[in-house]
C-alpha cells in the first residue's frame, strides 16, 4: 500500500481552502489539545488491551509525540514530507508494541469527536464558518489516520511475509539437509537465480518471488531414501529411478494456491530437472516448454552444485563448472540463459563467496568425474 500523500490530499480535496479553514480549527484546539488527550488516554487506561500494551511511561511519551504531530502538522495542515515521516513513525510505533486497528482507528473517533464538540461551541452562532471548520477537520484527521492505517498494514504485511519467507525456506531446508550439511546451498542457488532474472531484465516483484520460491526446488528430497540420497558415488539404474522422482514428489508437497509465488514454487519444483533438448525429466519438456523460472533454477542449481562438496562428488573447479555449462547449451540449458550466465560468472563468484558453507571442503578437482547423478 505505497504512501502517496498527494494521492490522499487530492482524494480528500484537501487544498487552499482547507488550510485556511484550518485556522480556525486551530485556534479553537490548540488550547484544549491537552483536554482531549486526557479524554483519549482515559479512555485507554480503561482498555484492558491498552494497559496490557503501554506502561505509563509508554503512555507519557505517545501522548507528547501525539501533541506535537496535532499541533505542528496535522491541525496546521503542513503535509511535507517532515510531516509523512512522523506519520510513517507513529503508525510504525503502534504496530511495533502491538496496538491492534480497533484501538489504533478507534482513537481517531475519539478525539474527532472531541475536536467536533468544540468546533460546534465555539462557532455555533456562525453556520457557514462551522460548516467549513468541520468540512476541514474531517479531512485532515481522514489523510492522518489513513496515512498512519497504512504504514501499520505495510508492517503488517511485511511481517507476515518475513515469516512466510522463513516458514518456506525452512521447508526447503527439510528437503537439502539431508543433502547438504549446511544448507548454503539454497542461499547461492536462490541468489543466483534472482541475480539472473534480473539480469534478464524481469521486474522487481517478479524476481523477489524467484528469490523466495527457489530454494524449494528439491524439497521432493524428503521422500527419497537415504540410501539412495546419501549413497557415494554413482547410482544403478534402480536407484536413479528413484532420485528422479523428487522433482514429483515435490510437486506434490507444495499445494495448489491461488498466491503466485507458490505455483512459481511448484513449477520450479517440478520442471528444474528437464533439459532444452527434451531428454529431461519428469515430463520431456523441450525448450521454451520448460518455464522461464525453472530453466533458470536448473543453471544456477547445477553451477552451485558441482562446486559443492557432496556425499557422491568432490567439487569441481570454477573453470570446470563453467566448461560444462558452455558444453551444454542448447541441450542441457536454455542457450541464451547460459550465454547470460557465463558473462555474470564474477557476479555469480561474488554470491557464493557471500554464502559460503560453514567448513568449505579443502578439494577442488580439474578432471570432475561425470554429472549425471540426478540426470
Amino acid at each position: 500500500m505505497p504512501l502517496t500523500l498527494g494521492r490522499w490530499m487530492q482524494f480528500l480535496e484537501i487544498g487552499d481552502e482547507t488550510k485556511a479553514a484550518l485556522e480556525d480549527v486551530y485556534a479553537v484546539a490548540a488550547p484544549q489539545i491537552d483536554s482531549i488527550l486526557d479524554v483519549f488516554y482515559t479512555r485507554i487506561a480503561r482498555d484492558g488491551v491498552g494497559q496490557k500494551l503501554m506502561t505509563p511511561e509508554a503512555m507519557e511519551h505517545a501522548r507528547a509525540a501525539q501533541r506535537k504531530h496535532w499541533l505542528t502538522y496535522v491541525l496546521r495542515g503542513r503535509f511535507n514530507e517532515e510531516y509523512l515521516a512522523a506519520a510513517r513513525a507513529i503508525g510504525q510505533i503502534h504496530h511495533q508494541v502491538g496496538v491492534d486497528l480497533v484501538l489504533y482507528t478507534g482513537s481517531y473517533s475519539v478525539v474527532l469527536s472531541e475536536f467536533v464538540g468544540q468546533m460546534v461551541a465555539a462557532y455555533h452562532d456562525d453556520p457557514d464558518r462551522l460548516r467549513r471548520a468541520l468540512t476541514a477537520l474531517n479531512q485532515v484527521v481522514f489523510l492522518d489516520m489513513g496515512l498512519g492505517v497504512a504504514v501499520y498494514h505495510d508492517a503488517f504485511v511485511s511481517a507476515l511475509a518475513e515469516m512466510s519467507n522463513e516458514v518456506n525456506f525452512s521447508l526447503a531446508r527439510a528437503g537439502e539437509f539431508r543433502d547438504n550439511e549446511t544448507g548454503m546451498h539454497l542461499m547461492r542457488m536462490s541468489r543466483m537465480c534472482s541475480a539472473l532474472a534480473r539480469a534478464l531484465g524481469r521486474d522487481g516483484r517478479w524476481v523477489e518471488m524467484l528469490e523466495v520460491a527457489s530454494p524449494l526446488h528439491d524439497v521432493g528430497k524428503i521422500g527419497i531414501p537415504d540410501s539412495v540420497l546419501l549413497k557415494p558415488g554413482r547410482l544403478d539404474d534402480a536407484e536413479l529411478e528413484v532420485m528422479r522422482r523428487h522433482p514429483q514428489i515435490g510437486g506434490q508437497i507444495i499445494p495448489e494456491d491461488s498466491a503466485e509465488v507458490i505455483r512459481m514454487a511448484k513449477r520450479i519444483a517440478l520442471t528444474h530437472h528437464e533439459r532444452w533438448d527434451g531428454a529431461g525429466y519428469p515430463a520431456g519438456l523441450k525448450g521454451e516448454e520448460i518455464p522461464l523460472e525453472g530453466r533458470i533454477a536448473a543453471i544456477c542449481d547445477v553451477y552451485d552444485a558441482l562446486l559443492s562438496d557432496r556425499p557422491y562428488k568432490e567439487p569441481w573447479t570454477r573453470d570446470a563448472a563453467l566448461a560444462y555449462l558452455r558444453d551444454n547449451r542448447g541441450r542441457h540449458f536454455d542457450p541464451d540463459l547460459v550465454a547470460r550466465f557465463l558473462k555474470m560468472a564474477p557476479e555469480m563468484d561474488a554470491i557464493r563467496g557471500r554464502y559460503r558453507d560453514t567448513q568449505p571442503s579443502e578439494v577442488a578437482i580439474a578432471t570432475p568425474i561425470a554429472f549425471d547423478r540426478n540426470g
